[in-house]
């Protein structure tokens, strides 16, 4: 049996916690968040009503699920553009943003195909930035800006798509706020360890929470460690 599991699995069945829930119960050690916070981060909706219930600013948004009346998204005050997204998924595969009603029934189509649940939010249009936390402590910020549209599949896993800039040009008030929700969402979804939180800042200087990502990248290159190395972390 290994000493300890070093987790590097994306997608569902490496995020959702059940892998986590797993090695608990055959008392195998391994990296990152338990099976809990692996669970609630995963579900975008659940995180989302976390969010709110706990003071941290996200963009508007509801859950649709397979069956339910598409145009709900009207009651609960959500306009065009908007973001249509899987509940669970993760790479941002099939997130699309819409501007318009023939969009909107195209994404959700798109969207159905992941997964039997979405959640649709508010665009927000500004910049994008993620901030890793470790131990509940925030690393430098990161901000991540695509050459073309918005922070991708394409753009996360095509070199030369994004201009990675850390630590983040950013006000000190804003810095300091920003890492504050970011630490606060490790601390509201029980993420142990290490994490990283995606935000965007629209052009007033208001921050919306977007989501947490439970097992992060790590590779030389990827957000966490770019954000570990400006404190002095070797990757090695």
């Amino acid at each position: 049996m290994a000493d300890i599991v070093f987790m590097a699995l994306h997608g569902e069945n490496g995020e959702n916690g059940k892998i986590q829930a797993a090695f608990d119960l055959f008392g195998i050690r391994y990296t990152g968040t338990g099976y809990l916070g692996s669970a609630l981060a995963m579900n975008k909706g659940m995180a989302k009503q976390l969010f709110l219930e706990n003071g941290i600013p996200t963009p508007r948004g509801t859950s649709l699920k397979r069956g339910e009346d598409a145009a709900k998204i009207e009651d609960c005050g959500i306009h065009f553009p908007c973001v249509v997204k899987p509940c669970s998924g993760g790479s941002s595969i099939g997130v699309s943003i819409v501007h318009d009603k023939a969009e909107y029934e195209q994404a959700l189509k798109e969207a159905f195909r992941w997964e039997n649940e979405l959640v649709i939010e508010e665009y927000v249009k500004g910049r994008e930035f993620s901030v890793g936390v470790i131990d509940f402590q925030a690393l430098p910020i990161i901000e991540i800006a695509p050459v073309e549209g918005f922070y991708d599949y394409k753009n996360k896993y095509k070199a030369g798509s994004t201009v990675e800039t850390c630590p983040a040009e950013l006000s000190e008030q804003i810095t300091k706020e920003m890492q504050g929700y970011a630490e606060k969402v490790a601390e509201v979804l029980g993420l142990n360890t290490y994490s990283r939180t995606d935000f965007l800042l629209d052009a007033e200087d208001h921050i919306f929470c977007l989501e947490a990502n439970t097992l992060p990248g790590m590779t030389p290159t990827s957000l966490l460690p770019q954000e570990a190395k400006v404190t002095g972390v070797d990757f090695n």
